[in-house]
């Protein structure tokens, strides 16, 4: 029953890492499904062959038995050399080694060399006794690099080093609570508790509150950070003018009685991206289309993120139509390029535009807005023709 709740929680755990890595796509979040993985695999292979290794009224083949005894005898202990490293890596993504503290990054990263050399030795290795001295050793000496790594950013990342520390004093604790022999022994002893294996379901429990409160406080952070910039005027992800700057340039250029064309810009299939990609595939990907879109106006034009995946330009004068849709398909031309983003290539945007003038079609902001709207979902609805309409062929 001990075991079954230990293997319900481990997997309980996995699928939250899993779901956090699709909905974010940030490699945190795989590390720790991995080592949850992991521990599930080690923990249930070691406890199933301490139940084999009971005397057995049924007869048995002795090349099929012996077989399955090495097999039993070593995939366990490779999943606990994987478990080890992959709460390393878990502990250096969490922490941001390599931003704060890149001296024991560097130790973690040496460190990860070890443990492939012990995967192999865990893979080949008969004594199992000596496989778990070996890996406690690793546990210990893994958990003493991300305990120090902890204490140095503590004051950049106070609840999550906490955290961590507080993980790895109870991994510790449990370790040194449990035999080492207490899988070898040949009688099995119903409900014994197994400390280490309370201690490791208990540490990446605590891991999961530390990825919350991580998420949290970036999120907070990030609503600050963007809320700043966006009073000066600019989005924070893409770096292109904001919606408020959008606005007054706009209500400006109005007061001047100066002329201008509006674009309106929608990217089709976004919400496909975040969903295959993860939320930072996205962010990639709207930061290309805005840097691309920059690319092809004049120093006085402006490119503004509306929100979501909406943009806007404003262009000084009001060109012929000609020249806005040679504009409009340079920018389609741009933006279908592929994005790369973590080493892959993601697919481009596929833009819509809708587009209108003062002062033809408006004398305000908001009716040349409503104007340009028009003409993107005119747009959007088509199935044949061009990927850009003119809001002054709608009145015609």
């Amino acid at each position: 029953m001990i075991d079954g709740a230990s293997y319900g929680l481990l997997a309980g755990l996995m699928v939250c890492g899993l779901v956090l890595l699709l909905v974010f796509g940030t490699a945190v979040h795989g590390w720790y499904a991995l080592a949850c993985a992991c521990a599930l695999a080690a923990f249930a292979g070691l406890n199933g062959f301490a139940q084999n290794a009971l005397p057995s009224s049924s007869p048995a083949v002795p090349g099929a038995s012996s077989a399955l005894t090495a097999l039993a005898a070593h995939w366990p202990a490779v999943a606990l050399v994987l478990w080890t490293a992959c709460r390393l890596q878990f502990g250096r993504q969490l922490l941001r080694l390599k931003d704060f503290a890149p001296r024991l990054d560097r130790i973690a990263q040496a460190t990860l060399v070890v443990f492939a050399i012990a995967t192999l030795y865990a893979a080949i290795e008969t004594e199992r006794l000596w496989t778990l001295r070996v890996v406690q050793a690793l546990v210990v000496a893994s958990t003493v690099v991300l305990a120090a790594g902890a204490v140095t950013v503590l004051r950049r990342l106070p609840w999550p080093a906490t955290l961590l520390l507080a993980g790895a004093a109870l991994l510790l604790a449990g370790i040194s609570a449990t035999p080492m022999s207490i899988w070898l022994d040949a009688a099995w002893v119903p409900r014994r508790i197994n400390f280490a294996q309370a201690a490791v379901v208990a540490e990446l429990v605590v891991f999961i509150a530390a990825i919350g409160v991580r998420l949290r406080t970036e999120r907070a952070l990030e609503v600050r950070t963007q809320q700043k910039v966006e009073d000066l005027g600019t989005d924070a992800l893409t770096g292109a003018t904001s919606r408020a700057g959008f606005e007054s340039r706009g209500r400006d250029w109005l007061r001047e009685g100066r002329p201008f064309s509006l674009m309106l810009a929608d990217l089709n299939g976004f919400r496909r991206v975040n969903e295959r990609h993860g939320r930072a595939g996205g962010d990639a990907v709207l930061a290309a289309m805005a840097r691309r879109l920059r690319q092809q106006v004049r120093a006085d034009d402006m490119v503004a993120r509306l929100g979501g995946d909406e943009f806007a330009i404003l262009l000084v004068g009001t060109p012929a139509r000609q020249k806005l849709a040679e504009m409009a398909i340079r920018m389609l031309t741009a933006a279908a390029r592929p994005v790369e983003h973590d080493g892959r290539l993601l697919a481009g945007g596929e833009l819509n535009f809708g587009i209108a003038s003062h002062p033809v079609d408006g004398e305000t902001l908001e009716n040349i807005m409503q104007a340009a709207e028009r003409a993107l979902r005119h747009c959007e609805q088509q199935r044949m023709g061009p990927a850009y309409a003119f809001a002054g062929e709608l009145h015609e």
